[in-house]
């Protein structure tokens, strides 16, 4: 029987037979139970059967697939008085599947693959609530290296559209009454991004890449406005707190807590000289935030984030939390790496492009559910076992681990556990990788449990 999860997840899913989201729906919970293994292996034959009939039709999309996903985080969202949404894109490297067809190139060219470019919303406190937008795409290879060709463009024309689309796309996902902050990283340091329009409630909190020309207010015995580097207005701005994040482990980095000075002013961003026609070319309105860590440990380069948010930002204790929700922002790296080396979704052996797009997007879903429990036990950790297992499946782990799992943390880490998490206080709580092997442990074990009796379990939790 299919988890309730899974076929919420799917029910909205827009395929030409509706008989096709259930198909969705058992996919979704078989790559979940198994996400290391193959898609073969994970799906068995019936399920991949199904799925290659619905990857494969006319009328599927990415988009459709996730119609039903993006409605069930529209409705979490409503949970939050403010949702935060961060956008980002990976590289999906398919190098090795040799078959494959229409793959394009990445990086400098060497490797062939995907481009992954979506949204992803969250909590304030970090608990990701789901995909609101995706999109894949190849690159053409006969364009590979004309950058100063790519700069003559329109933003349109080029790959920073797809931040425009972003946000338009997140939008479209969340009813308009929701209010939201889109993150995003130097990347998105776009003009036209900057001054795309978009609903009053949607703020833009992006991090600066370029020394752009902004226009300062003097004061009141001044005339006119002052004009400068962006860069150097928010390095000059006055300090107006001091605020402690959480910098997350990466290769080679610990993770640690990092003291921050925080600087705040106002300034409207102007258009750029070169700007194409038909590009915006009205000044944009931002408040700049300055944050940079004092005292860095020895061998580690000081952070210092730069942000422009387009909402007016005025106390000292608004500018803090737009800092803390752009740290936020590593929420959706943990879900690429969840989508990567979680999911192992590079493994994919799809021979048509189509379809590996079409498998990528189910594969977002198991990869938000996988981060989405991990994160829960964390953000909101006395919530009953009941949101995140099923009866058989808390009966069995509580069999297995010999003791009650009666809330959402105790669950969480004693899957881990099965997993091969040790639980010890200095390990802190466990992680992506060892609930994943914990969840493939606890089906196998149900699974189990229901062939020995052949008959209904025992019923010991209301």
């Amino acid at each position: 029987m299919v988890n309730t999860w899974a076929l919420a997840e799917m029910k909205g899913a827009k395929v030409w037979d509706p008989r096709c989201r259930r198909s969705l729906a058992t996919l979704c919970e078989r790559l979940a139970d198994h996400p290391e293994a193959s898609f073969s292996r994970a799906a068995g034959p019936a399920a991949r059967q199904a799925a290659h009939r619905i990857f494969e039709h006319p009328e599927t999309t990415v988009a459709g697939l996730l119609a039903g996903h993006a409605a069930q985080t529209a409705t979490r969202a409503q949970d939050y008085p403010l949702v935060l949404a961060v956008q980002d894109t990976t590289e999906c490297d398919f190098s090795g599947h040799k078959a494959a067809t229409d793959l394009g190139p990445l990086g400098s060219g060497l490797t062939r693959g995907l481009l992954c470019h979506s949204v992803l919303a969250v909590s304030p406190e970090g608990l990701p609530l789901g995909v609101l937008h995706m999109a894949l795409w190849t690159r053409d290879p006969e364009k590979t290296g004309q950058r100063q060709e790519r700069r003559k463009k329109h933003t349109a024309e080029k790959e920073s559209q797809k931040w425009l689309d972003g946000l338009a796309g997140m939008e479209a996902a969340l009813p308009a009454a929701q209010p939201v902050v889109l993150i995003a990283d130097r990347e998105a340091d776009v003009f036209a991004y900057l001054a795309a329009p978009r609903r009053a409630n949607t703020e833009l909190l992006t991090r600066v890449c370029h020394p752009r020309t902004v226009s300062v207010e003097r004061a009141a015995t001044e005339e006119g406005a002052l004009r400068a580097s962006l860069l150097v207005v928010a390095q000059s701005a006055p300090v107006v707190a001091r605020l402690q994040v959480r910098v997350p482990r990466k290769t080679g980095h610990q993770e640690r807590i990092a003291t921050l000075a925080v600087r705040l002013t106002h300034a409207a961003v102007q258009p750029p000289r070169h700007r194409k026609a038909g590009e915006p070319n009205t000044p944009q309105p931002v408040s700049i935030i300055c944050a940079t860590e004092l005292n860095p440990p020895a061998g580690e380069k000081a952070i210092q984030w730069i942000l422009t948010r387009t909402g007016r930002v005025t106390a000292a204790v608004e500018a803090c939390q737009s800092v803390t929700y752009y740290a936020r922002r590593w929420v959706i790296e943990r879900w690429h790496f969840t989508l990567k080396s979680g999911c192992r979704v590079e493994r994919l052996q799809f021979d048509d492009v189509t379809a590996l797009k079409h498998g990528l997007a189910m594969y977002g879903v198991v990869a938000w559910r996988l981060l989405w429990l991990t994160h829960l036990a964390r953000t909101e950790p006395e919530q009953p076992a009941a949101v995140v297992l099923t009866a058989l499946e808390r009966h069995v782990l509580e069999r297995a681990v010999r003791r009650s799992v009666p809330t959402v943390r105790d669950a969480v880490r004693a899957i881990a556990q099965l997993g091969g998490f040790a639980g010890s206080p200095s390990m802190g709580e466990p992680g992506v990788k060892s609930l994943w092997l914990g969840w493939r442990q606890l089906e196998t074990l149900a699974e189990g449990y229901l062939l020995a009796f052949q008959s209904p379990f025992p019923m010991i939790h209301a």
